[in-house]
């Protein structure tokens, strides 16, 4: 689905990403972890064409990113971004049918199909009290399920998570993250999330790419990525490991116990 070879970036002589090779494969959930600072953002945007990392290479199915016109690539990434800056006044509905404008037709309105789809997510989200509201008077989190419902309704083959659930309660992080790890389920959806909380992708991802310094320290299974030494090392951090049937959860060990 995609393939990353040699990926370098910097800004100012300050190296970002270094080498970074890794292949995304169609229908799984990858979680990016590491330190602030360690590249993840600044991976994603590369992926997505907001940055220019011109001398490295990157297929989305078997096609240079660089081939891809801005609606091409529109109908393949969607992407939750960290913060969405928006000012002018549009409506929920608004924003909720510019997830459908890659496929709308020049000069036709959108279509009952596009309208499904739109009307799908707003139930799956819960959205219908926010629909003539302004985006701009909403709280961050509900702003937050806004961009989330837009990109779903993208529909989009991949899906791009930056710390899609910093602005949300623990009801809708695990709404949210659960359909989509339905729709990578059941429609063979790749997602690659940005998370800061180990435990929402100890549940949701089924592989994770630890970062540090812009190159991936380590990669693999979930599970075997948060059993491993690596996360100390990268923290810097002691961690306490609780371990399931399913899942391992950790926790920051405090005070003298740092380490």
């Amino acid at each position: 689905m995609i393939d990353i070879k040699k990926i370098n970036y910097s800004i100012d002589g300050i190296q970002i990403l270094e080498d970074l090779s890794f292949k995304f494969d169609k229908g799984k959930f990858y979680g990016v972890l590491g330190p602030n600072g360690s590249g993840k953002t600044t991976l994603l945007d590369i992926l997505n064409g907001y940055k220019n990392a011109p001398e490295s290479e990157i297929y989305i199915e078997n096609k240079e990113l660089k081939e891809y016109s801005h609606l091409m690539l529109a109908k393949k990434i969607a992407i939750v971004p960290q913060k969405f800056d928006i000012v002018f006044p549009f409506s929920v509905s608004d924003i909720l049918e510019m997830g459908r404008y890659p496929y709308k037709k020049k000069f036709f309105s959108l279509q009952k199909k596009d309208y499904d789809i739109i009307d799908r997510v707003i139930k799956e989200i819960g959205l219908e009290e926010f629909l003539d509201k302004d985006i701009t008077t909403l709280s961050g989190g509900e702003e937050q399920r806004v961009i989330f419902g837009k990109a779903l309704i993208q529909t989009t083959p991949i899906l791009f998570l930056d710390e899609s659930t910093s602005n949300l309660d623990p009801y809708y992080s695990h709404t949210l993250l659960s359909l989509v790890k339905k729709r990578v389920e059941e429609e063979k959806t790749t997602v690659i999330g940005v998370f800061h909380d180990f435990n929402l992708a100890s549940l949701y991802c089924d592989e994770i790419l630890l970062l540090e310094k812009g190159k991936i320290v380590t990669s693999g299974k979930t599970q075997d990525v948060l059993n491993s030494n690596k996360l100390e090392e990268v923290f810097n951090i002691g961690w306490q490991k609780y371990k399931t049937e399913k899942n391992t959860f950790v926790f920051p060990k405090l005070g003298d116990d740092l380490k």
